[in-house]
């Protein structure tokens, strides 16, 4: 028997500040803000603290969603002219490798047995049917078509071409972009990029789901974090693995997950709405900060 002991792996605590704040030109009411914010916990993450607050004061309360993420549901009952939503955590996680990692060898077809075959199906089938044609063109030109009896790093090399050819841009429009817009326009945010991974993985067959979480890096150790998508692989036997197609590798230790779901729609970090008068106007102002905390 194989007994999991965690003492003697490198850990690092890590402390995150996600706030994001509305500000509207006069006072207005709130629907329930759906919250995705929790880090999601495993074998490889565990969360010490979380502390989850609002301006205006709510009653929130949480639940699980059906693909298992943690939900915060903000109930408000007085109007205001601005909304505050802050959250602070501290987590630990693997440290960081200092080695490059081997890239990952796939092997191609892919083969999804029995039980987990029928849960894969959502995320197999396509958010953007229309596009995948182009998309199988675009795979095949860059000499990543895989054939039969393949053992190659297919999603490392993936990543990487996405990383080289489109150009990372910070949009703070909400939604994304379809696969073939960001490959025309040549640009695209992290979750324009994940949408773009995603359809391409499941154009050869793979399930692939859209990830939303945080990214350490020197922008949030300075309070000037955003939030951040990356794209998760399903491979047999190996399990979901996750691919960052805006830095052109696979997931590592600076990336905390929040949210998962076959749909990028599934796991806004806020989801909400308000009422007022006609012509109410609104500003967003978001600020992430993240600091390495001595190790428990």
């Amino acid at each position: 028997m194989e007994i999991l002991d965690v003492k003697n792996e490198a850990r690092e605590r890590l402390h995150l500040v996600h706030e994001s704040l509305y500000t509207y030109s006069e006072p207005v009411h709130f629907s329930p803000h759906r919250l995705v914010l929790r880090p999601r916990e495993g074998h490889d993450v565990r969360l010490h603290m979380m502390k989850l607050e609002t301006f205006p004061k709510s009653r929130i309360h949480w639940h699980r969603d059906i693909l298992d993420n943690s939900i915060a549901v903000a109930e408000f009952t007085e109007p205001s002219s601005q909304l505050r939503i802050r959250s602070e955590f501290d987590i630990t996680l693997p440290a960081p490798v200092e080695i490059e990692r081997p890239p990952l060898l796939v092997a191609y077809p892919p083969h999804v047995a029995g039980i987990d075959e029928l849960i894969t199906v959502p995320y197999r089938q396509f958010t953007y049917p229309q596009e995948v044609e182009r998309l199988r063109k675009w795979f095949v030109a860059n000499n990543l078509e895989p054939q039969t009896g393949d053992r190659r790093a297919i999603f490392d090399e993936l990543a990487a071409l996405i990383f080289r050819t489109i150009r990372y841009t910070r949009r703070e429009e909400s939604g994304v972009q379809s696969p073939v817009a960001t490959l025309d326009f040549g640009s695209g945010s992290c979750r324009d990029m994940a949408v773009l991974m995603i359809e391409t993985c499941r154009a050869m067959g793979y399930p692939a789901r859209f990830v939303s979480g945080y990214l350490e890096s020197s922008n949030s150790v300075v309070g000037r974090g955003s939030t951040h998508a990356w794209t998760e692989v399903y491979l047999p036997e190996k399990g979901w693995k996750g691919y960052d197609p805006s830095t052109g590798r696979r997931t590592g230790a600076g990336h905390v997950p929040v949210g998962v779901s076959h749909h990028p729609r599934g796991v806004m970090p806020v989801t909400g709405g308000y009422t007022g008068r006609p012509g109410v106007t609104t500003t967003l102002r978001v600020s992430i900060s993240t600091q390495r905390l001595p190790a428990v």
